[in-house]
């Protein structure tokens, strides 16, 4: 291993994230459930088009964002929300998937998800389309609500198909 790589790996394992290892085990399991309840409740409100639901789930802060294919996709809620409302607009159906999903406190009040999706979507008088791969999500409690904070989302590259992206065997 290279030395730079080394202490920068023993930097990162000195770092607290979100004080967990100060939390009690009760606030950890409390938080796990309450971003996983939020995360549940966003894939019924998204696979209902409901944009007003899906929307409140976006942190307000001023350092939100989401990314897809490594790449900064929204830098604001308002972003994500407007996207949201095109996509609504010309869906007539949808039915967002999540297997794997594991939700994992950093804090009593900072969770981290990570999960494999299949995001689905009809057209009226169209074929409709499809894509999925790997999601992490970054979520907080903010006034008692958990709201995402940040996300990224992933798909194989083209050719690899849905294979790749497919949940692994044996996991729960």
């Amino acid at each position: 291993m290279r030395p730079i790589r080394a202490l920068a790996l023993l930097a990162l394992a000195t770092v607290p994230l979100g004080c967990a290892r100060d939390a009690a085990p009760d606030d950890l399991a409390a938080a796990e459930a309450g971003a996983r309840a939020a995360i549940e409740a966003y894939v019924d409100a998204a696979s209902a088009l409901d944009l007003d639901s899906v929307g409140s789930f976006y942190s307000g802060s001023d350092d939100f964002q989401w990314l897809e294919q490594g790449v900064v996709r929204y830098e604001s809620a308002q972003a994500a929300r407007e996207s949201f409302a095109g996509l609504a607009a010309m869906a007539s159906s949808a039915r967002l998937t999540l297997s794997d999903l594991t939700v994992t406190a950093l804090g009593p009040d900072a969770a981290v998800a990570t999960c494999h999706f299949v995001q689905e979507i009809g057209i009226d008088g169209g074929a409709g389309f499809s894509f999925s791969g790997a999601m992490t999500i970054v979520l907080r409690n903010e006034g008692g609500r958990w709201v995402f904070a940040s996300g990224h989302t992933s798909s194989p590259p083209p050719g690899q198909g849905e294979a790749a992206a497919a949940p692994s065997e044996g996991r729960p």
